[in-house]
């Protein structure tokens, strides 16, 4: 592992634990309430930057964007699907 990978590691490593903070600070602001949709939007937004740093930087995957995407892929999936399931009720 050369120096530029090793600082690159630990700047991912910080973004990634700063969205991890974010995201349990604005779900905790709703303690025994339904979490607002737009509170929710803006988890799954950090859940998906924070797996895109994850699948590109400690797997290495910048090298192989195809899989990359593939990886990636999946969260957002899984994301739209959440906000699917919550905006549908709300809107019939």
């Amino acid at each position: 592992m050369n120096p530029k990978t090793s600082g690159s590691l630990f700047a991912s490593t910080n973004w990634i634990l700063m969205m991890g903070v974010v995201s349990g600070i604005v779900s905790a602001q709703w303690k025994h309430e339904a979490l607002p949709i737009v509170a929710l939007a803006a988890i799954l937004l950090l859940t998906v930057f924070k797996a895109r740093l994850i699948i590109l930087d400690f797997m290495h995957l910048r090298e192989r964007p195809a899989l990359a995407a593939a990886l990636l892929g999946w969260p957002i999936l899984f994301c739209i699907a959440v906000l699917a399931k919550i905006a549908v009720p709300a809107l019939l």
